[in-house]
């Protein structure tokens, strides 16, 4: 008998969700909504949204598991958030398991959303060819994940991975690199003022001199925490996610380069470093792959 699984990943700005069977293949019922949050109440209602969207899919399907992917630290035995920043006022405890297997009646799991892409990349990317690895996603901060042997690695207080607060001189890695660091280094070298990274690689194609210092500058960044990570981590794999990675065929070779030669020897490299490929599923089909690995399907 084929399973139904719902799937739901829970950002800030939208909540998507799909069906999927237990090979990871959609029933093509995407859904994306607004995530429902008052700034100004310091309140959301994001339970009750996904709540709704489980409602609409049982309907007319037959459920079989829950799994989510979202934003914040997450205590997965429990099934709650357990830390969340400004962007989602008011999320710190929500019972996410203990809600939906009362409503439902069917197994649950949640997981946080970097860690939840790692697993979406390991299962459905590079198709678990590599049993150790690290994967950072290079966004408005920048997050990490490790993965031994096709399971988390959360730490005793679900924290690991946190890697963006890594203390780079007198601020932190994701000051230095995570993608408006990019912008910002354009934007004060040269008189443009781009908005995103689309805008800059206009001019990095048109080939601006000021343009190619500073993604050779913001590199540099992102190479000295990707040599933190593997030397204390030593992973066989490095992927390397995030929107920006849409320019890999720029970025990768020249980050390959940048590691391999700064680290101190051949022996701390590891096997490959790679950009993500499943794209916008990794963190639905990682929650996926999460829950059946609590349903020992996997």
């Amino acid at each position: 008998m084929t399973h139904q699984f719902v799937a739901i990943d829970i950002g800030g700005t939208t909540i998507k969700a799909d069906v999927y069977d237990e090979n990871g293949q959609s029933f093509h019922q995407f859904k994306e909504i607004d995530t429902l949050i008052d700034y100004e109440k310091q309140t959301n209602n994001i339970l009750e949204q996904v709540i709704k969207i489980v409602e609409e899919y049982a309907r007319t399907m037959r459920i079989d598991g829950i799994a989510i992917s979202t934003a914040g630290v997450v205590d997965s035995d429990k099934g709650e958030i357990t830390y969340a920043g400004y962007t989602i006022p008011n999320y710190t405890g929500t019972p996410f398991k203990e809600e939906l297997h009362n409503r439902f009646n069917v197994p649950v799991a949640i997981a946080n959303d970097v860690n939840c892409a790692a697993l979406g990349e390991y299962w459905q990317g590079i198709e678990q060819k590599y049993n150790y690895i690290y994967m950072i996603t290079l966004g408005t901060g920048i997050g990490g994940s490790l993965i031994y042997n096709g399971h988390l690695v959360t730490g005793y207080s679900n924290t690991a991975g946190e890697v963006g607060y890594i203390p780079m001189g007198e601020s932190d890695w994701q000051t230095s690199a995570a993608t408006g660091a990019l912008v910002q280094r354009f934007n004060e070298k040269s008189s443009h003022q781009v908005a995103n990274g689309k805008e800059f690689f206009e001019y990095f194609d048109a080939g601006d001199p000021l343009a190619e210092e500073a993604l050779d500058d913001y590199l540099d960044a992102v190479s000295r925490g990707l040599l933190t990570l593997v030397y204390t981590t030593n992973p066989q794999c490095l992927i390397v996610g995030g929107g920006i990675m849409a320019r890999s065929d720029v970025i990768l070779p020249r980050l390959r380069t940048k590691v391999a030669e700064n680290v101190q020897g051949k022996q701390f490299m590891p096997e490959n470093i790679v950009s993500a490929q499943v794209g916008n599923e990794a963190g639905r089909l990682g929650a996926l792959y999460f829950l059946l690995q609590t349903m020992h399907f996997v």
